[in-house]
């Protein structure tokens, strides 16, 4: 199968997976923020309801009281924005919106070509050495044709350019630079990994990953030699401060690119909104009770009283009065509060709008509604659960149930999907965690002496995803591991990128 095919079959199946139901996946953003993201299909028409629902166990012992909303991170793009011919790119946003798609082929062919290791170093493997390197090669062929592909569309100048579409030509050229040396370092680090794996039949495999070794050089040596000669900063590994500059240019061409697909966000929490009106008519009923009251004690109170016990009895009835009052209108307001929460089916409303430069009426693209929940439980002891032993635990609860509309116009310029990405902070419950390191007692077999190793003293906290899309659900578990310098990993029960052989691709 040619290099063209191979890149558009694995691209359409992997389009056509996402757009059935919607795609959930969960990682490590960095050292603290847990990562969840929810991919939702654009309808053609009407309206597809969905929900998602997660659900964090954490050791009641590192657990810690906190408001949830103030740990979250929420936002929301587009997705699957098609890559517009040479001659039908005319503005900046096409540009940005060209070049996210290129990207977005880039790190499936990087994932493509991760997955033939992983299957490469399966005990069933049973490919051929000339197979399996012509399967590996192509997966490096693909990136760097993408590559060349989007740049002779998009980043070629032409002579009608005004000078603000030449500028971002020469951005768009430097951002695929950056994707495909991501590409080509993500290909490097899955075939790295690969053979330091301890499968019997890696070693029979040396010529094969010397071989793909050297065409990952090639191409990353070219590449590099292209950027310097356009003059995009390289990453000089002997320097701290090119390799600083090289990343925050990175970061920001990925900023600037990808926000021209971000959803504008207009949200508000139930109960802020209805706080005034709540504690207003508590205040009424309570400043009406307790004046009926004092009415009430003024009108039997005897002059002959006022001088005397009696002035003491009513002072107490008053202040016991005004004290009642107080308690009425806190549990009046909590008491509403939570029953406008069950009104709404929500702590708070989200709806997100196209940004108006690309829809001027600013159309509403998807409304949710979201709750966060605290609540403390317990699970049998996993070393002995029939002897009734129990482990404590708090659960941090997260639903969003929401509503995506249909929109021609975003569906005639190829937006498939709309993505939820949601990032929580667990950085509070560091500090109560046990040291990263703890002393480990070893008898030292040479000196039969004991001596203390340091080992990695870790926490898992099991996660779990579940979204439901027009009738379809999908669930993601996974543990996090953590310790008290932050987050670890996250391991999976399983990997949900398809292979070549899932897809009906058979290597070259």
């Amino acid at each position: 199968m040619a290099i063209a095919e191979l890149t558009e079959h694995y691209v359409t199946a992997q389009q056509a997976a996402a757009d059935q139901a919607g795609q959930v996946r969960v990682g490590v953003h960095d050292a603290s923020r847990l990562e969840w993201s929810v991919s939702i299909p654009l309808p053609a028409s009407g309206t597809v309801d969905y929900s998602l629902r997660v659900e964090i166990q954490i050791p009641q012992s590192a657990f810690v009281r906190h408001v949830p909303w103030d740990q979250m991170q929420a936002y929301t793009r587009l997705d699957g924005p098609a890559i517009a011919a040479h001659g039908d790119v005319v503005t900046i946003d096409a540009l940005r919106r060209g070049a996210l798609a290129m990207a977005s082929q880039l790190a499936r062919a990087s994932d493509g070509f991760a997955r033939h290791c992983r299957l490469a170093g399966s005990l069933f493997a049973t490919a051929a050495h000339s197979e399996l390197e012509d399967a590996l090669t192509i997966w490096i062929e693909a990136a760097l044709r993408i590559a060349q592909e989007a740049r002779e569309r998009m980043a070629r100048p032409a002579e009608t350019d005004k000078c603000e579409l030449a500028t971002e030509r020469a951005l768009v050229d430097e951002y695929i630079s950056v994707r495909l040396l991501e590409a080509l370092a993500g290909a490097e680090r899955a075939l790295s990994n690969l053979v330091e794996s301890k499968s019997a039949h890696i070693a029979r495999l040396s010529p094969v990953f010397a071989a793909v070794e050297d065409r990952l050089a090639e191409v990353l040596a070219a590449e590099v030699a292209y950027r310097a000669e356009r003059g995009f900063g390289n990453a000089d590994p002997s320097s701290p401060v090119a390799l600083e500059r090289y990343l925050e240019r990175s970061s920001r061409l990925k900023k600037h690119f990808q926000e021209v697909l971000f959803l504008e966000r207009e949200t508000f929490h139930v109960a802020e909104r209805a706080y005034h009106w709540i504690a207003g008519f508590v205040a009424v009923l309570a400043s009406t009770w307790a004046f009926a009251w004092q009415l009430a004690l003024s009108t039997r109170a005897r002059p002959a009283e006022t001088v005397s016990s009696g002035l003491i009895t009513l002072a107490l009835f008053a202040g016991l009065i005004y004290a009642t009052k107080d308690r009425m209108k806190e549990i009046g307001r909590q008491w509403m509060t939570t029953r406008v929460h069950q009104f709404w089916g929500a702590q708070r409303i989200t709806r997100y709008r196209a940004p108006a430069r690309r829809i001027p009426g600013r159309d509403v693209i998807v409304s949710a509604r979201e709750s966060f929940g605290q609540c403390s439980t317990s699970l049998p002891d996993p070393l002995n659960p029939e002897a009734g032993a129990t482990v404590p635990i708090s659960v941090l609860t997260y639903e969003h149930k929401g509503t995506v509309e249909s929109h021609r116009q975003l569906l005639a310029s190829g937006v498939r999907r709309v993505k939820h990405v949601f990032r929580y902070d667990l950085s509070p419950m560091f500090a109560r965690l046990d040291d990263a390191l703890k002393p480990v007692p070893v008898l030292d077999g040479a000196s039969r002496k004991v001596r203390f190793i340091d080992a990695p003293r870790c926490y898992r906290v099991p996660i779990k995803v579940e979204v439901c899309v027009g009738g379809e659900r999908h669930e993601e578990l996974a543990t996090l591991v953590l310790h008290k310098r932050g987050l670890e990993r996250l391991d999976r029960e399983k990997d949900s990128n398809p292979s070549l052989a899932e897809i009906g691709i058979e290597p070259a």
